[in-house]
């Protein structure tokens, strides 16, 4: 099996997989030969996604999941690993999104955002990654954070971006980490894409307080990539062991690229601010003190 191929004959689970990119992701996956665990929250949806692809001769279940749920995430690898044996590409994909600004927010959006942003890519690690490393051969880990991580202003959606470069910050570690267990990481960062993330709040569990705002309504995002481009930049990336893929719309290239060096010059600007009270080469901090 070559190593630009390495999916045929596989398994992976790929969470937030009821819809949107993550059934993208499993559409894709099967198309190049694995076996794939739908998992979602959306247990009915995740179900209906799976037959659908058994309908056209893939191998594939769905299974219902709760990702800020550490044991509903344990009994989703216990699923996995009793329907098909192994794991050896981990998506972790589910999200939600909220809008509104920091001084809005309640500590409640918050918890809630984290709870499956954060803690539920935590958990799914925590449950899928011993086995993982465990066994050999090909192995692969990709996290879902967006190209909120890398934005110098991002607007109304600070709450949600802080989620986001949460993530990027474990997948960098964790692909370091895992190098010497010969586990890929890869992290995907879309866009704007056409998925129901904006109604990210029919899910969301009464324990977290009222729902929050939604000042641009529940629809699909407009102007944005198809979840099935995002799945074969993703899957591509896989492939190519990438750390990070991005997949935002054609339109929105140029300007997300003016916003990563924004981002780049707000740094380099700082830096230079304050050279003079860092350390040069050879150069002790008492020195500068002095």
């Amino acid at each position: 099996m070559s190593e630009s191929e390495p999916f045929a004959g596989r398994t992976a689970v790929v969470t937030g997989a009821a819809s949107g990119i993550g059934a993208a992701l499993a559409s894709e996956l099967v198309s190049h030969g694995m076996a794939v665990v739908l998992a979602d929250i959306d247990e009915a949806g995740a179900q209906r996604s799976a037959a659908e692809l058994r309908s056209q001769g893939a191998r594939a279940i769905g299974v219902g999941v709760d990702v800020s749920d550490p044991v509903s995430v344990a009994a989703l690898a216990e699923a996995a690993y009793a329907e098909f044996g192994s794991v050896e590409l981990l998506c972790n994909n589910a999200g939600v999104l909220l809008f509104g600004a920091i001084a809005d927010s309640t500590i409640g959006d918050w918890r809630w955002l984290s709870s499956v942003n954060v803690e539920g890519t935590l958990n799914c690690l925590h449950a899928f990654l011993p086995a993982m490393r465990r066994a050999n051969g090909w192995r692969h880990i990709m996290n879902t954070s967006s190209t909120h991580a890398f934005l110098p202003d991002t607007g109304h959606t600070a709450v949600y971006s802080a989620t986001k470069h949460a993530i990027l910050g474990l997948s960098l570690g964790l692909r370091t980490e895992l190098a010497v267990d010969g586990i890929g990481v890869t992290t995907l960062c879309p866009g704007q894409a056409a998925t129901r993330i904006m109604d990210s709040q029919r899910s969301r569990p009464d324990s977290f307080g009222k729902r929050a705002a939604e000042p641009f309504g529940t629809g699909v995002i407009p102007m944005a990539i198809e979840p099935q481009e995002v799945a074969r930049a993703a899957i591509a990336g896989i492939a190519r062991q990438d750390e990070i893929v991005f997949a935002l719309p054609g339109h929105g290239q140029d300007q997300f690229r003016s916003q990563v060096e924004q981002l780049w010059r707000i740094a380099d600007d700082a830096l230079a601010t304050h050279a003079d009270l860092l350390p040069r080469a050879g150069e002790s901090a008492d020195a500068i003190e002095r």
